[in-house]
């Protein structure tokens, strides 16, 4: 007795069911059918050479909108670059440093590094 499972009540969900389908019946009639020659093959799209070269046209008239920066900003902003790039290898590097020095200490017993 203890493996019987209840009972649930589906004529709800089963008339829910034949409400969609009679619905669906009903929109699907109206829609003409397709036949094979309706449907045309690629003819429409031009030839791939006149694609690529209207493609390249658009580069071309975005390329002509963009701003170019001056060389006295891209040299600044280069500089800038380089500057923070310096930086984070300084503090990178101490850290390597510290923490190799600690990592002696706790295998060794004394502060011995590769780099110094």
């Amino acid at each position: 007795m203890a493996n019987k499972k209840p009972k649930t009540d589906t004529s709800n969900f089963d008339s829910m069911k034949q409400q969609e389908r009679a619905a669906v019946n009903v929109d699907s009639n109206n829609e003409p059918k397709k036949t094979k020659k309706a449907v045309k093959k690629n003819s429409d799209k031009p030839n791939i050479f006149k694609r690529m070269w209207k493609g390249l046209k658009g580069i071309f008239s975005e390329l002509k909108k963009v701003t170019w920066p001056k060389g006295k900003e891209v040299g600044s902003n280069t500089a800038v670059v380089l500057v923070v790039v310096v930086l984070f290898f300084v503090v990178l590097f101490i850290i390597d440093y510290v923490l190799a020095g600690v990592f002696g200490l706790i295998t060794n017993g004394s502060w011995k590094t590769i780099f110094i």
